[in-house]
């Protein structure tokens, strides 16, 4: 049997909130439902909500799943060379900064462990061995770079859910912007940093986690569930909550922009992929954010073009649901 990859999740994760997305519990629920992962640990960044009450969020996926062993550590709640976008700090005022339909269990802030310190602490533990799987803005992994400049070498991979190539003409270009993807957008520097990071990266861009790719839990199906676990239970109130309040107008039922990121560390033959050198803007007034490919230089990274996302549902879907 082969070994499972270790990784960390960086995430940010609003469950139960309304008018949050879907995708990052889930993501959580798959890299622990998946035999062929090693959760090490779940780091915690802004998008979302707040990365304190996302630790919250993490902390109900874990006890759910039967996993509270698997720590949690708080990012920090800013970007590193920039205030908190206001669409953040509007929205953090609302709904989106507590917690909503599904109980929480409290998280001592001041006695937590820091994000940066725990994926430095755990890359040097395991090195060479450990991948990031970063569903959120980049803000903890370039804050450990940071911090240690001599994990660049010691981290296997980085698999992230962000960025926009416009290789597919309607979903492809952009969420937050016409051009700018919001995981990326919300800390552009960060994302900058890690990509000239020389690490190995792997793109999953909103090129292929749209509806045009498949990429989608219809509603029909969720709410046609009748829980039988714990997880389950979990799985179907958090997507309840974004059917009745949903992010993004782009199907019927919840797009799985990050268990994408998760299925292609878990097993990185599910899509195409090409070889690419990719910029982030951090300058521009129009076109800060947008990820910008290269023309000339050499590829830092493989960016995941194509993905059978019907296929991906079903498979993520049916593996929480029987290992959980």
């Amino acid at each position: 049997m082969t070994t499972p990859r270790k990784i960390i999740l960086d995430t940010d994760p609003g469950v139960g909130i309304p008018g949050t997305d879907a995708d990052d519990p889930i993501a959580l629920l798959l890299a622990l439902a998946d035999p062929r992962l090693d959760l090490l640990g779940v780091t915690t960044t802004f998008g979302n909500c707040p990365p304190d009450l996302g630790a919250r969020g993490a902390r109900a996926v874990l006890e759910a799943a039967g996993r509270p062993e698997v720590p949690v550590a708080i990012g920090r709640a800013t970007p590193i060379a920039r205030e908190l976008p206001q669409l953040l700090r509007a929205a953090y005022a609302g709904d989106r900064g507590k917690s909503g339909r599904i109980p929480l269990p409290e998280v001592d802030v001041a006695t937590a462990r820091r994000a940066d310190e725990f994926i430095v602490e755990t890359v040097r533990a395991h090195p060479g061995d450990v991948t990031i799987v970063a569903v959120g803005p980049q803000t903890n992994i370039a804050g450990a770079l940071e911090l240690a400049p001599d994990i660049d070498d010691q981290i296997a991979s980085i698999v992230f859910m962000g960025g926009a190539l416009g290789i597919e003409p309607t979903y492809g270009r952009g969420n937050v912007t016409p051009v700018a993807e919001c995981n990326i957008w919300f800390d552009p520097e960060a994302a900058s940093r890690v990509f000239a990071a020389g690490i190995p990266l792997t793109m999953v861009s909103l090129d292929v986690t749209n509806p045009v790719t498949g990429l989608v839990l219809e509603a029909e199906t969720i709410r046609g569930w009748t829980p039988n676990s714990q997880a389950a239970t979990m799985l179907a109130d958090i997507c309840s909550t974004y059917l009745d309040n949903p992010m993004f107008e782009w199907a019927d039922g919840c797009v799985l922009y990050d268990p994408l990121a998760v299925a292609v560390a878990a097993d990185g033959s599910i899509g195409t992929f090409e070889e690419m050198a990719i910029g982030v803007e951090t300058t521009g007034s129009l076109t800060t954010g947008q990820t910008v490919p290269i023309r000339g230089a050499a590829p830092n990274l493989r960016a995941c073009v194509d993905v059978d996302g019907r296929r991906v549902v079903d498979d993520l879907i049916q593996t929480i649901l029987t290992n959980l």
